[in-house]
């Protein structure tokens, strides 16, 4: 891709622009705000931009003999919130109408390189900008560990000096010394104060005299130092550089493709195998004997459907499970193309929701099964008309869903009730820039969402994230790896405690962690192709109540009935306040009629309950009351479509549990983990 790289003079920048040739894309223009002449201003404190040495920033055209774009900056911080939309007056609009100008005169400009490494602000303010221009935000530092990073700035023969500084442990006297004479005392104060080895939290800032790309380097010839604010603690302080001077560089010294250190994904995948080799899972199978029923009742007509099940309420939690475009039809009808059935289905959806005094906004995660997935794109362009800057998590699976149904959505939403202090509100992890991070979401979808203290995360692919490519050659395993070490990214930077701990990665010898309840599917395709693909749903597991810690334990959930008979019923539960999660599996070892399946299915919520509340102590009603949802995935291989036989299911279900009050989906797969002919997935709010 050609780009146009975003400079402040900082060592930040000049490092994303190796990056980014090292990664095959051309550099092909330099862009720069500065501030306005008339203010006689240096500083600015600007919250998006570094002002201090931009009297040198025109220096760096015959530096790296590129054309410089720049442009004065005439707004302020208007929104300070963590997201940002178009904003008359804010000084993210001169950065849009920089780059608008950038790519009027450049039209083969695709991405923006920029050096933001933990600033949500900087970066969500580019992306902004990238999205309504069309461009990539490419931001290959993002997220890397300080320490490693400006060991390899140096390392890359990256020479920049602290021009600014404003932390404790930093005065006038360390103003104008390069980033490697301070490397060691920058480390030390990290150590003592925290500070930001990289300056990320405004701890110093720098200006770069030559790097690798340049094709001449600088020299400063006269500097002044200019005393800010001489707070006791920490004194702030700047350097206005008066006079460089431009120095030719020898050919030997001009390097246009530097040899830098790229962090290896393999590396990392390396890692997550040597862990999976400590996995152990107990893989014990227990039967169970069947209890004799009525058989459903057939009717494959859409109108037979029942509304039963179809959404759970219980405040602040809300599920709607099995939406279609034709749940609100009195008659069945054909619909011309994906696109019509999509926009019908959100609109089923949009219903509900306003049913539920609900809106999209309040939408945490989101399942879609599609059953044609050359179709996703079409579908993603309708659905990503219902959402705003932070769309909800989602997984996107194919599914051979009963004629005539091409696309059906569940989701879960929780309403913020701004009277109930103890309601936080919802934050979104949305991150657009290509990095080595993870692969960055440029679909409608983030990658976490997190209220009060659970995170939904969006399925996660196999893909390299700095080329969003899958590895080559593309196999089961590699992409399996891949998307867990995507998964481990996203979630080590949620906040909440043990976030990791779902996988089972010993962090030392002295930690154990346990697994969560996991369900393995075959299903027909994934988004771009994919082999594997990851959702997960991770909880807080912070308590000090003993009782509560036990719960967590999921070996003392195993099933430990011992009849021999043709169904056998695994379960694996895993309780984690204030939402129970639970999978289980119903196998078979030889044919099975749909009173044998729906008993399976009655079986393992019975045990399920059973075991809930010999440990809890919670009656029948007050435990299915808090039961939200109920995914029911069946395998292809039974010969039967549970579609079809859903009302009379569902009947069977609401005769053996009156109390529940779930949203329940039918979902067919093509095979499920133990060989099993059903997967259920319980999900509860306690």
């Amino acid at each position: 891709m050609k780009v146009v790289a975003l400079i402040s003079g900082g060592k930040d920048s000049c490092y994303n622009m190796m990056h980014c040739v090292a990664n095959g894309h051309q550099i092909v223009a330099l862009a720069n705000l500065k501030p306005q002449s008339k203010s006689k201003k240096d500083e600015l404190d600007s919250f998006l931009y570094q002002t201090v040495g931009h009297d040198a920033i025109e220096y760096y055209a015959e530096c790296i003999n590129l054309p410089l774009y720049r442009r004065e900056i005439m707004g302020s911080s208007l929104v300070q919130d963590a997201d940002y939309q178009q904003t008359l007056g804010d000084e993210t609009e001169d950065l849009y109408q920089l780059l608008k100008q950038v790519k009027e005169e450049l039209p083969d400009i695709q991405a923006v390189s920029v050096g933001a490494i933990l600033s949500n602000y900087q970066r969500v303010r580019v992306e902004n900008i990238c999205n309504r221009l069309g461009l990539t935000s490419l931001a290959y530092l993002w997220r890397r560990n300080q320490k490693e990073l400006l060991d390899e700035m140096i390392s890359a023969g990256i020479n920049a000096i602290i021009i600014k500084v404003a932390a404790i442990g930093l005065n006038p006297t360390h103003l104008g010394k390069s980033i490697e004479q301070l490397y060691s005392y920058l480390c030390e104060l990290n150590e003592k104060y925290d500070v930001n080895v990289c300056g990320e939290g405004g701890e110093y800032e720098t200006f770069t005299l030559d790097c690798p790309l340049f094709v001449k380097r600088l020299m400063v010839e006269e500097m002044e130092t200019i005393v800010h604010s001489d707070d006791a603690f920490a004194e702030v302080a700047y350097l206005r550089l008066k006079r460089l001077i431009v120095k030719e560089k020898q050919a030997n010294e001009i390097i246009s493709n530097p040899i830098i250190k790229i962090p290896s994904w393999k590396n990392d995948i390396e890692d997550l195998m040597s862990s999976a080799e400590q996995l152990k899972l107990d893989s014990s199978i227990t039967n169970y004997t069947a209890i004799e029923i009525d058989s459903s009742k057939e009717d494959s007509s859409l109108e037979g459907r029942s509304d039963l099940f179809s959404s759970y309420t219980n405040p602040p939690y809300y599920y709607v499970s099995g939406t279609t475009a034709y749940n609100y039809l009195h008659e069945t009808q054909q619909f011309e193309s994906i696109e019509e059935e999509t926009q019908a289905c959100m609109l089923n959806l949009q219903k509900r929701l306003h049913e539920l005094d609900l809106n999209w906004s309040e939408v945490v995660n989101m399942n879609v099964f599609i059953k044609d997935m050359d179709e996703f794109g079409r579908m993603n362009a309708v659905y990503k008309k219902f959402f705003n800057i932070n769309p909800p998590t989602r997984a996107c699976v194919g599914s051979n869903l009963p004629f005539p149904i091409k696309i059906q959505i569940d989701l879960m939403a929780i309403k913020h009730i701004s009277k109930d202090e103890s309601s936080k509100p919802r934050k979104t992890m949305h991150v657009q820039s290509m990095s080595y991070w993870a692969p960055a979401n440029i679909g409608p979808y983030s990658q976490a969402t997190i209220v009060k203290n659970h995170a939904f995360i969006a399925g996660q692919i196999g893909l390299i994230p700095s080329s969003l490519e899958f590895p080559s050659p593309e196999t089961y395993e590699t992409q399996t790896f891949l998307s867990l070490r995507n998964l481990e990214n996203v979630t080590s930077v949620l906040g909440l405690n043990n976030a990791w701990n779902i996988f089972c990665k010993q962090h030392n010898e002295n930690v154990e962690n346990h697994m969560g309840p996991v369900l393995y599917l075959s299903v027909p395709s994934l988004p771009r192709r994919g082999k594997v693909e990851w959702q997960v749903l991770v909880h807080d597991e912070t308590t000090d109540d003993d009782d509560e810690n036990l719960l967590m334990d999921p070996k003392i959930w195993q099933d430990s009935s011992d009849s021999n008979n043709s169904i056998i019923v695994k379960i694996t539960t895993w309780f984690l306040n204030p939402i129970l999660s639970s999978t289980f599996t119903v196998k078979v070892e030889k044919s099975i009629t749909l009173s044998q399946l729906l008993n399976g299915i009655i079986y393992g919520l019975n045990k399920l309950f059973n075991q809930f509340s010999t440990l809890s102590h919670t009656n029948s009603s007050i435990f299915w009351k808090n039961i939200g949802y109920i995914k029911i995935f069946y395998s292809e291989k039974t010969n039967i479509d549970l579609g079809i036989y859903e009302k009379g299911i569902k009947l069977g279900i609401k005769e053996n549990f009156p109390d529940i009050k779930a949203a329940l989906t039918f979902i067919p797969v093509l095979a499920i983990m133990d060989n099993s002919i059903l997967g259920i997935c319980v999900h509860g709010t306690f």
